[in-house]
Parts: C-alpha cells; structure tokens; sequence
C-alpha cells in the first residue's frame, strides 16, 4: 500500500515545475504568468527566488526576468486556511488556500502532490472588485458549475471585508471564473462554508465581525450567488477556552455530515497563537436558522500536539476519499510556538478522520510532519 508524508502535502519537493504551469482563463482583469517558487529568496537585496526543480528550469530566477511581466509567485507548501476537495467526474483533487492578491487553485490525481504539483492556475486577481485580502476560498459544485466562495476588501484602506462568489465558465473549474456577486456588501464576515441538505437547499456559514468579536452567522441562499439575511448561531463568548487571544472569536467553520448527525466544526481564538484549536456546533432539528437549535459542545475537539511539533492546528476542510469511504481532515498548523499570523509558515497537513458508534467524528491528535499513513481509499 503506498503512504504519503504528513508534510504540507509538499515539504519533499520533487515534482513540481517552475513556468509554464497548466493555466486557465480567469477574472480580475490580469493575464500574468505564475512562478512557483520554495519559500523565501535566495537574495532578498536582489529580488532573486528559489524555482522548483524541473527539467530546464534554472537554479533561480530574478522575477523581473521571470517570463512575461510581473509574474504572479506561488510559494509551494504556503497553505494557510486550505480548503481540499475530491472531484469523482474528473478524479482529481482541487485545492485552496489564502494567497491574499488572488485566488490560486490548484489541482492533481495525488493527495500528497496537490500544493506542489505543476497543475495550478489563477482564477482571479484583487484590483477590480476587491483591492486584496482575499482569504479561505473554498470551491464547490452547484447546479452545473463551480462556484468560489470567499471575502476581501473594498480599498486598501478599509479593513472591512465583504463575502463575494466567483462562478466558473463550465463544469471544468481549468476553463476559468469571472466574479459574480457579492453576497451582502453590508456585512463584514470572513470564511464562508457552504451545505446543501437532502432536498437540495442550500445553506452558507461565515465568520461576522458583531459585538465586539467575530460570530459564526448562518444563512440561506436562495441561489449560488444570493443570501438571505444571516442569523448568529455561535457567540464566541460561551466558553473561555473560545477566548484566549485578543478577543472572542469563531472562524474557519464546515460543515461535517455522518449519517443523520449534522456538525460544523469550526476554529477558535487567533490562528497567530497557540490556543488555536478546534470546536463543534451540532445541528439538533428544526429550523437551521435559530440559534437555538444548534448545541455547542463545551470543549474543543482538536488542539495542539506539543510531543510532535504541530501548534496551532485550525481553520479545517473536510473532504471524502475518492471511493466515498472516508473522511478526511485538512488543516494548517506551524511547526513552532506563537510564530504568528505568518502566511508562509502555515503548512498544511491531512489525516482520516472516524467515528464513533453514534456517527459523533472524532479528530484525534494532529499527527506530526513525520508520520507514515496509507493514502486515501481509493487512489
């Protein structure tokens, strides 16, 4: 059975490429080629990068000289807020994660290659509709096309940020997007997550900046690109371990289904902190929308494991196997204490998810950078 090393999914760089990446058509108003580079420079005074090996490529390369102007660089293993999934039509996994100036996605047939890979596009750059901040995109499938769902922010100077949607060209998310919609231009929220139930509504769950801290908030849309009014359904002031840095803060939600059993799962405090962790909302009934009918367990569900390096481990996606027969985590994590909100320093990691007899997951401890596991079921 082959394994694949907990590393990022690319710490053992040996098989992504430096230019020409497969590219696709993409909205924001920018056709710039893509440079994936290791993290960091070799020369910082001149601008000078590390390219991934590959055959022709140099040892380095000044991005001023970097094919075509002004390339757009991807720093290979930098996967902070990643969002993983499995697409059965295709048989390849898609991945996010926060790049800031644009949305990068990537793709491959192997779970370990996927944010190291040579497949890798980007489907939209800030500067028309968002200045920048573009954080934890996450992509799904609805009514016949891709939609991405994240935020950013109006102008450079306004720190507030706004829920938007991409929408793909056709059902092949490499064809392109173009922006479609803002979902509310009058709430600051971050992370938004998407669930379609049995009967095929749909619901979104996002991070709102409301009295004085940052709520999870849920609510309908009507359309992939259209939302109802949000409802609060998690303050993060229930508990004090939801309080630990700077103020009360849920982030990062998702949603888990097994069985009848509905769950988000979201992150709590500060991803710049150890206290980063993981919590769960469970779904008891009735209307999505009261907070009421949602029961938030009162202890965190996935912490920090100290014996193996992995601090900070948060801001979850999951993502089913490609024989649909197990759950898989994707998380990032640092490699050492309070580094702070480092966008390059988060790596992320993945591992299977179980349950219990009454279908409640259970996470385990985050596995360190060294550990051994089979692959996903199926690949």
């Amino acid at each position: 059975m082959r394994k694949v090393l907990l590393t990022a999914l690319c710490v053992s760089i040996l098989c992504a490429c430096f230019a020409g990446l497969a590219g696709c058509r993409r909205g924001g108003g920018d056709d710039r080629p893509i440079v994936l580079t290791e993290d960091g420079n070799m020369n910082t005074k001149d601008n000078i990068r590390t390219p991934l090996r590959a055959p022709g490529a140099e040892m380095a390369v000044r991005i001023s000289e970097a094919p075509g102007e002004d390339p757009f660089v991807v720093t290979a293993g930098a996967a902070p807020d990643p969002f993983v999934c499995y697409d059965p039509a295709t048989d390849y996994y898609y991945g996010l994660s926060t790049q800031n100036s644009a949305i990068v996605l990537h793709r491959s047939k192997l779970l370990a290659e996927l944010f190291i890979g040579p497949e890798v596009c980007v489907p939209y750059y800030a500067g028309t509709e968002v200045a920048g901040s573009i954080w934890a995109p996450e992509m799904y499938f609805l009514d016949g096309r891709w939609y991405i769902y994240t935020s950013g922010q109006l102008t450079v100077e306004d720190g507030t940020k706004r829920l938007f949607v991409l929408e793909s060209e056709s059902a092949d998310p490499f064809e392109g997007f173009h922006f479609k919609a803002f979902l509310d231009n009058t709430v600051f929220g971050i992370d938004p997550t998407v669930f379609v139930d049995d009967a095929g509504a749909m619901f979104i769950c996002f991070s709102q900046v409301m009295n004085g801290g940052q709520w999870l908030s849920i609510a309908r849309l009507t359309s992939p690109w259209q939302m109802s009014t949000p409802v609060p359904i998690s303050d993060p002031g229930d508990y004090m371990w939801e309080s630990l840095t700077d103020g009360p803060l849920n982030e990062g939600p998702f949603f888990v289904r097994c069985d009848n059993r509905l769950f988000i799962i979201y992150s709590a405090n500060g991803c710049y902190s150890d206290t980063y962790r993981l919590g769960l909302l469970e779904y008891k009934g009735g209307d999505p929308l009261a907070k009421d009918n949602w029961e938030k367990y009162p202890e965190p569900i996935f912490v920090l494991n100290k014996a193996d390096n992995v601090f900070a481990p948060g801001h979850a996606s999951f993502f089913y196997s490609p024989d649909h027969t197990e759950l898989w985590i994707a998380y990032h994590c640092y490699y050492t204490r309070n580094f702070g909100a480092t966008r390059r320093m988060r790596v992320c990691h993945v591992q299977k998810v179980d349950f219990d007899e009454s279908g409640f997951p259970v996470l385990g401890v985050p596995l360190g950078a060294d550990t051994l596991i089979p692959v996903p079921a199926g690949e």
